[in-house]
Formats: structure tokens, C-alpha cells, sequence
């Protein structure tokens, strides 16, 4: 069992995602990305699916060919061999769960 604050020793960074695994598991992994206002992901691709929760902040999340902005409380999923990036338009903390 593991338990903690989600918000815990954040970190807004300017250069790039802040990245804190949460759970690690056989078969998916729960990590926490935080990245300061204007910050970004650039887009990529990735070998795996992954599913992005914002708990704080707005983002312009890439998936495939596709910008979506997402607030607190939404999520989307992106699938695995998909273009993917964010780009934080504030302050941001995102559970992101891959697999």
C-alpha cells in the first residue's frame, strides 16, 4: 500500500514537465507532471496509451493531429503510437496513468 499528498513539493518549471511517480506496477505507472505557466511537453510520440488528468490549471493537451484544452476535472486519453505534448496556459498539476 502506498498513500500521500498529490500536491506535495510541486515544482512549476519553466523548461519542461516535473515528473514524480506515484505508482509503479507491472503493466501501468501513475505519475505526476507539474509545469509552470507557458511551460511545455513538445509534442512526441509514444510507444505507450496514456490517460491525462488535470487536477489543477488549464492545458492544451496534443493528441494525434488534434488541440484540445482541458481544465480541472477533465481528462483525455491518448493512444499508444499517438503525437502527444502539453502546453500549460497556467500553472499545471496533471495525473497522468500509462501503460
Amino acid at each position: 500500500m502506498s498513500s500521500g499528498d498529490i500536491f506535495e513539493n510541486l515544482q512549476f518549471l519553466q523548461e519542461g514537465p516535473s515528473k514524480i511517480a506515484i505508482v509503479e506496477r507491472d503493466g501501468y505507472s501513475v505519475m505526476r507532471l507539474s509545469l509552470g505557466k507557458g511551460a511545455r511537453a513538445p509534442p512526441h510520440v509514444a510507444a505507450h496509451s496514456a490517460f491525462f488528468f488535470v487536477l489543477k490549471g488549464r492545458a492544451i493537451i496534443t493528441s494525434g493531429d488534434e488541440e484540445v484544452e482541458l481544465g480541472e476535472n477533465q481528462y483525455i486519453s491518448v493512444e499508444a503510437n499517438q503525437m502527444r505534448g502539453i502546453h500549460a496556459l497556467e500553472d499545471l498539476v496533471i495525473l497522468a496513468v500509462k501503460d
